[in-house]
């Protein structure tokens, strides 16, 4: 312990007579909360299990830093080096990492929830099983980035670059994905319930096979996409462009479709209990026999053609 408290005040006295190279360090275990080290070389220094809460680490050289077990919670790294380093376990959570450079990182098991990653350029990183729950990713560059299984709950991805990145059995329950490009991205057995969809990009996605309960497609061009099988119950599809998709087997139940484009759409084995077809445009699509039993139609146009005011109103 007091072997700690020593290279602590070593360090911080170093540090305040303008020293600022401190690489090969053994800090392991070190308590250094709240202490600002901006601008420090802490190349391949020993941070495991070190104490960094709340610290100030701007632009710090962590590069080759072994940071396993570490706690960074509510730490300041913009534009921090952590190319190389290891941060097994490491506690991220709150943290600003807005600009820090994460080349040839692993994030398995370490803990970024409600970290700070906005604009930050994670293009090809391996997030698989990482916890991104909660975490401030606004116009963040996850293109070709491993995200499978990780935890992006209520994460914020306002007009995150996703494009061809791997989101097979990630938790994106009730992420704001708005305005985000996910073009191409493998989305199987992601959880997408209560996200937010608007105005993103979805170009060659399939979304067979996914939770999408309560999601908003609103507005959206979602032309020849695959649905089958996937749960959309109580999606909000208002308004969108559905040209030939196919929701072979998907629950729709309770969804609303009102003035959707369903031209050509392939809506046989699908649940449609209770959807709101109001304005809807589902001229040839395919249903099965009794489907206007089910849903709600009001100047919606039937697949042979005609205009029906089943349900409307008086």
């Amino acid at each position: 312990m007091l072997n700690h408290i020593a290279k602590k005040y070593n360090l911080i006295e170093r540090y305040s007579q303008g020293e600022r190279d401190f690489e090969g360090l053994d800090l392991e275990g070190i308590d250094l909360s709240r202490v600002n080290l901006s601008n420090a070389i802490l190349r391949n220094t020993n941070l495991v299990f070190a104490n960094l809460w709340e610290a100030t680490l701007c632009n710090v050289d962590l590069s080759g830093a072994n940071l396993s077990d570490a706690d960074l919670s509510g730490s300041s790294l913009l534009d921090a080096n952590l190319s190389n380093a290891n941060i097994t376990r490491t506690n991220f959570s709150y943290a600003g990492l807005s600009g820090v450079k994460f080349t040839n990182v692993r994030f398995d098991s370490a803990n970024f929830r409600l970290a700070i990653l906005n604009c930050t350029n994670l293009h090809g990183t391996d997030f698989e099983g990482a916890n991104l729950q909660r975490a401030y990713l606004l116009e963040a560059n996850l293109s070709n980035t491993d995200l499978s299984h990780a935890n992006l709950h209520q994460a914020f991805l306002f007009r995150a670059n996703l494009s061809r990145s791997n989101l097979q059995n990630a938790n994106l329950s009730e992420a704001d994905l708005s305005e985000a490009s996910l073009h191409g991205a493998n989305l199987k057995g992601a959880n997408l319930s209560e996200v937010d969809l608007r105005e993103a990009d979805l170009d060659r996605v399939d979304f067979s096979e996914i939770n999408l309960r309560l999601a908003n497609l609103s507005g959206l061009n979602l032309s020849n996409v695959n649905f089958i099988g996937s749960n959309l119950s109580k999606a909000i599809l208002h308004g969108t462009i559905l040209r030939g998709a196919c929701f072979n087997g998907a629950n729709l139940w309770n969804a609303d479709l009102a003035n959707a484009d369903l031209t050509g759409a392939d809506l046989t084995g699908a649940d449609l209990r209770g959807v709101n077809c109001d304005g809807a445009n589902l001229e040839h699509a395919l249903l099965d026999v009794g489907w206007m039993n089910e849903v709600r139609i009001c100047q919606t146009i039937l697949p042979d053609g005609n205009v029906s005011y089943r349900t409307c109103r008086s």
